[in-house]
């Protein structure tokens, strides 16, 4: 079996997804967010990290850092994906993903045995973010009764 002439020079389903992006941030953030998708954490964890490096002021980099730990999230590298939601929260507190990565702050500290901080977490959500989507609210307060905050 040849390559296809689609891509040419790379074999097998994955070729045009692996090759080299442009020197775009979207069409960077777009192959992370595409890793993400097809749930290969590896690569969209290397994508992110890539991204947030190269362009840390772009209007599409609290979104990277989301996916940054959300790759380390679930990979269950709970300490790690901790930092990164550290990181979105203080760094790009007014986006749109913060009360999501207090969420998952609280989730991964949970994960780490961390109760107290993980409630922590979880009620920072509700204080600074208190016209945070629905869905962030109730899934904050699934959560505290699950850690028993």
């Amino acid at each position: 079996m040849g390559a296809s002439p689609r891509s040419p020079g790379s074999t097998g389903p994955y070729a045009v997804a692996t090759a080299p992006p442009s020197s775009s941030s979207r069409d960077l953030f777009d192959l992370g967010a595409g890793y993400l998708q097809r749930r290969d954490y590896a690569l969209a964890e290397e994508t992110f990290r890539e991204f947030v490096t190269k362009y840390p002021s772009d209007r599409l980099a609290a979104d990277a850092q989301f996916g940054l730990g959300e790759s380390l999230f679930q990979r269950q590298s709970y300490h790690d994906a901790a930092n990164a939601f550290v990181v979105l929260s203080k760094k790009y507190e007014t986006s749109a993903k913060a009360p999501d990565a207090l969420l998952r702050l609280g989730q991964s500290l949970a994960a780490m045995n961390e109760r107290e901080l993980a409630c922590v977490a979880f009620g920072d959500v509700g204080r600074k973010y208190p016209r945070a989507p629905p869905s962030v609210k109730q899934a904050v307060e699934r959560e505290q009764k699950r850690v028993r905050c």
